[in-house]
């Protein structure tokens, strides 16, 4: 039995086309603004929302003289209503959200599959309409791949093809997917996981450290702004420039998040894991009576991204996620079962001596709650294993190698 998934493959453009890149980057820029434009104004004169289809008609109309590949134009149009419908879904829950409002500078440009053709000698024929040259770049991908799509992206100063290829997957060839991980969520910790006979701890030092820095540089911003008139020029200035460190440090802490629960579910895949329990921490903030330090960290945990991420990605590789109720599970000991309270981060029994990290014991306990399992488990146990983050050697995906172990 086998199944098909699209991965994205990056192949760098030749120096001599990024004057084109540009100009089909303002391209799409001119078609996406004027999708918004159009659909905006509507809305606002006529009190309803345009469908896909009619916007599509006259933009095809609007962009006649426009001599890049019809099949661009509506791939760069549909762009815009995937995020009205993300938009659309999500005002459900927030009212306040307001719709893709802001025009771009420069998009990707798309190509759909019927632009795409792949020569045989490796090389790319992307098609550019009839009244122009199509673009051909090297490349290393073999005869017979199949290409769904191709995005013109602008990074880091270079321009890149982002293509998106269709694997076939063999699944006869996998182990079956038995084994059960238990995740014990925490602020110092962002996962600590259990097999049932190692413990391994994934370090978020540098994540706190990204979210003390915001919190710094976020009471500087409201410092300076308390000090001016509001809607002055220095007002006005302050409120981007802290928009800007908002939106820096936001994506800072989602680029460690996905890496984080990325190398956790290519951990479960390479130990055949079918199962992933995980500690329902639901309502943790209702009872939260510590100090400010203590509440602010609290609220700024970023459990519930993660457990998302986690669920996301295991889907697409057949691993089930189950919530269980974590109460009293770092205080549990997993040997005897009596209560303790740990007062620093191990955790020791008093009536059996049992010594262990205490997150780990969390993990252990919400592990041993899954129906099926052991309730108790053996005194010599291994010493946790700690993952530490490195920033620049982390990639996205399921591979464990760019992370070093502690």
């Amino acid at each position: 039995m086998s199944r098909y998934v699209v991965r994205t493959y990056k192949v760098p453009v030749p120096l001599e086309l990024y004057p084109l890149c540009s100009e089909l980057n303002k391209t799409a820029a001119r078609i996406y603004n004027k999708t918004m434009s159009l659909v905006k104004k509507i809305k606002r004169k006529k009190g309803f929302w345009l469908s896909q289809n009619t916007v599509q008609k006259y933009i095809l109309r609007w962009a006649d003289n426009i001599d890049i590949h019809t099949h661009s134009k509506q791939a760069i149009l549909q762009e815009y209503f995937q995020a009205l419908d993300s938009y659309f879904s999500a005002v459900k829950s927030k009212p306040d959200l307001r719709p893709p409002h802001k025009k771009k500078r420069f998009p990707p440009f798309i190509w759909k599959n019927t632009a795409i053709k792949l020569i045989p000698d490796g090389k790319l024929k992307l098609s550019m309409g009839r009244k122009q040259q199509p673009i051909i770049i090297q490349t290393s991908l073999p005869a017979g791949t199949i290409i769904r799509q191709a995005k013109l992206v602008y990074e880091n100063g270079k321009y890149y093809l982002h293509l998106g290829i269709e694997v076939k997957i063999e699944e006869e060839n996998r182990q079956p997917k038995t084994k059960v991980m238990s995740i014990d969520l925490g602020i110092i910790h962002p996962i600590t996981c259990f097999d049932g006979s190692e413990t391994i701890i994934y370090r978020g030092g540098i994540l706190n450290s990204v979210l003390r820095c915001r919190n710094k540089k976020l009471a500087e911003f409201q410092k300076l702004l308390n000090r001016c008139k509001k809607g002055s020029k220095r007002y006005r200035k302050l409120s981007k420039a802290k928009k800007r460190m908002l939106t820096g440090t936001q994506n800072q802490i989602r680029d460690m998040l996905h890496k984080i629960t990325s190398n956790f579910v290519g951990l479960c895949i390479q130990k055949s894991v079918g199962t992933i329990v995980v500690g329902d921490i639901t309502n943790i903030r209702d009872g939260a009576n510590g100090n400010d330090n203590y509440n602010q960290k609290l609220h700024q945990w970023q459990y519930r991204k993660i457990v998302n991420m986690i669920t996301d990605k295991s889907k697409l590789h057949g691993i089930k996620v189950v919530s269980i109720s974590e109460a009293y599970t770092s205080k549990r000991c997993p040997v005897c079962g009596s209560r303790n309270h740990p007062n620093n981060r191990n955790c020791k029994c008093q009536n059996c001596g049992f010594e262990y990290h205490r997150d780990g014991v969390g993990a252990i306990n919400i592990y041993a709650r899954y129906p099926g399992k052991k309730s108790q488990v053996v005194v010599k146990l291994a010493p946790a294993r700690g993952v530490r983050f490195n920033p620049h050697l982390c990639g996205h995906g399921v591979s464990v190698s760019p992370w070093k172990v502690a």
